[in-house]
C-alpha cells in the first residue's frame, strides 16, 4: 500500500462515521484513503488534483464529497471508487 505524498500538505481530511480506522486526505496532489488510521493509504480519484477539503456524510458513510482550490464539487457514492463533478 502507498502513503501521501512526503512533503505535502494535508487541506482536509475526514474520518468515517462507522469506522474510525478509514481516513480520507484532501491535497495538491490528490485524494487519498488509509484503511488504518493513517499507516498506509492509497490514492483515489484518478485524475483530481488541487484538492481542499473532504467530507463523508454522517448517515451514509460510503457518500463522500471533495472540493478543489477552484471550487468544484465532487461525489463519490462508492466510498471513493468512482467520482464525478457536482453541477
Amino acid at each position: 500500500m502507498g502513503s501521501l505524498p512526503t512533503n505535502r500538505t494535508v487541506n482536509g481530511f475526514a474520518v468515517s462515521p462507522v469506522d474510525p480506522r478509514v481516513i480520507y486526505f484532501a491535497t495538491r496532489d490528490g485524494l487519498f484513503k488509509s484503511p488504518d488510521a493513517g499507516v498506509g493509504s492509497k490514492p483515489i480519484g484518478q485524475g483530481l488534483k488541487n484538492m481542499a477539503a473532504i467530507a463523508v456524510s454522517p448517515k451514509r458513510p460510503e457518500e463522500v464529497y471533495a472540493s478543489t482550490t477552484d471550487g468544484a464539487i465532487f461525489k463519490s457514492m462508492d466510498a471513493g471508487v468512482t467520482w464525478s463533478r457536482q453541477p
